[in-house]
């Protein structure tokens, strides 16, 4: 499971740097110091000054990423009350977390849920090639009475409403199944088997770049018995976009 996980984690990184908003904005105070990272540790490599414009990027944390005379550069989110839109009109703070879920490319959600009546936990990352079209890739683990399973699914999801602050989504997918008896009692042997599977789920807009997430997931197990088996989850879960 380690191995899945480190995987993921190494494809999530590799997608962070892809996101991308670019509205343009103009400074409205007298000075705006840009840092060469997102951090007050990192040096202020220039200040852009009144009437000044430059391109907002991403956000990280309290920061977020600028483009300022073809460079790219990290400001302070509190400076984001210093600038206006092309149209005159105050950039408004409380429209940035909003702006950035809109134009969100990654994705990062940790589920806790219920599996065939045993506690299951699931890592995702999510990436979107559009407004409505995206994929995820996670692994989970389930631990029974009688047995652990562990799952690692691919999906694609059709979100036909990205802006709504309550979004309904819709998935399906594939991956495998590996269920690892815990008795003793019966020499069982350890399981794979592929899956098919289906998804139907909300997300919650929460505040900045976190979001609440519910789905029931369903999926069909391939077997080499006569008849497949079934599987069933409820899962609540948290995210971080960027």
């Amino acid at each position: 499971m380690m191995k899945y996980l480190a995987a993921l984690a190494l494809f999530g990184v590799s997608l962070m740097a892809s996101a991308a908003d670019g509205t343009p904005v103009t400074v409205s105070s007298s000075l705006i110091d840009l840092h060469t990272g997102p951090g007050r540790g990192y040096p202020i490599k220039v200040s852009a000054v009144k009437g000044e414009q430059l391109q907002l990027l991403k956000t990280r944390g309290n920061w977020v990423l600028v483009e300022f005379r073809q460079q790219e550069l990290w400001m302070n989110d509190e400076e984001l009350a210093n600038l206006l839109r092309l149209n005159g009109q105050p950039y408004q703070t409380a429209d940035s977390g909003r702006a950035a879920f809109e134009q969100r490319s990654m994705e990062f959600t940790a589920f806790i849920g219920d599996l065939n009546g045993a506690s299951f936990y699931q890592f995702e990352y999510g990436y979107r090639f559009s407004d409505v079209v995206s994929v995820g890739l996670s692994a989970g683990q389930a631990n029974g009475d009688n047995a652990d399973t562990q799952i690692v699914e691919g999906h694609v999801y059709i979100d036909p409403f990205p802006t709504w602050y309550v979004s309904p989504y819709l998935g399906i997918g594939g991956g495998m199944n590996r269920t690892t008896p815990r008795t003793v009692l019966v020499q069982t042997e350890d399981r794979t088997d592929p899956i098919a599977s289906a998804e139907v789920g909300v997300r919650y807009y929460l505040a900045r770049n976190f979001v609440a997430r519910a789905a029931y997931h369903r999926g069909v197990l391939a077997t080499s018995r006569n008849e497949n088996d079934e599987i069933t989850t409820w899962k609540l879960g948290f995210s971080v976009f960027f």
